[in-house]
């Protein structure tokens, strides 16, 4: 365990909320493999936390390289797992919530059709189906075709990988996904934009390679439904 979260600190050690400015650095002297392997090293690890996330502080991150080296950490355990809890467990969502909210509320400006619900989710509807014939409750099984988006619109989950529709109790759906399919009756065609809290939330999804917080977009067709 203390070996998990020392790889977890040091992690969460170089992800720093914040982009601040950096001065113009001098190019790394390669004066042996040493010094070379060190820099490629750098390069990963930078190219590997923009991809966690984007807003990085350098000069923390090169601070705490420094401090392990000499063994002279500004945060005792303590208050390192604080902090990484902290980071995990609120920060994360405050920036995700803000940054979902406001890429939602910008989409509703562009297009109009676009309508959010209490919960946040933000459908358009294309072809409304018989709402004599709509999901009644969570037991309810639907015949569905849909594909499923990240924010960078490549495609995580979809129907037409297996075959071309899919039949499922509707309560094994995400959170978001359950309400969507209400709005629309049998036949029906819709666009929505699910939150994290409402997709796969803090959680991801290891199976469809999603990770964690992560808004996706949906198309969906419903096809059939039967009533349970």
């Amino acid at each position: 365990m203390k070996k998990i979260f020392s790889v977890a600190l040091a992690i969460v050690v170089l992800v720093v909320a914040c982009n601040k400015p950096q001065a113009t650095v001098e190019k790394p002297l390669m004066q042996n493999s040493a010094d070379s392997m060190s820099y490629v090293i750098g390069l990963n690890l930078g190219a590997n936390l923009i991809g966690i996330d984007s807003l990085l502080n350098v000069e923390a991150v090169c601070a705490g390289l420094r401090d392990a080296y000499v063994a002279e950490a500004k945060l005792n355990p303590e208050e390192a797992r604080a902090a990484y809890l902290k980071y995990l467990n609120y920060d994360i969502y405050e920036r995700v919530d803000a940054f979902e909210k406001q890429f939602l509320a910008d989409l509703r400006k562009e297009d109009r059709k676009f309508v959010a619900t209490s919960t946040g989710l933000t459908y358009k509807v294309h072809t409304l189906g018989d709402m004599k014939k709509v999901v009644r409750n969570n037991r309810d099984t639907i015949l569905v075709r849909y594909r499923a988006l990240n924010v960078a619109g490549e495609i995580v989950d979809t129907t037409y990988l297996n075959a071309d529709t899919l039949r499922i109790a509707v309560g094994e759906m995400p959170r978001g996904v359950i309400e969507a399919s209400k709005l629309i009756g049998e036949g029906g065609h819709m666009e929505a934009w699910v939150p994290s809290r409402l997709a796969f939330g803090s959680a991801g999804c290891d199976s469809l390679a999603i990770l964690p917080n992560t808004m996706l977009y949906y198309e969906l067709w419903l096809i059939d439904i039967e009533g349970r």
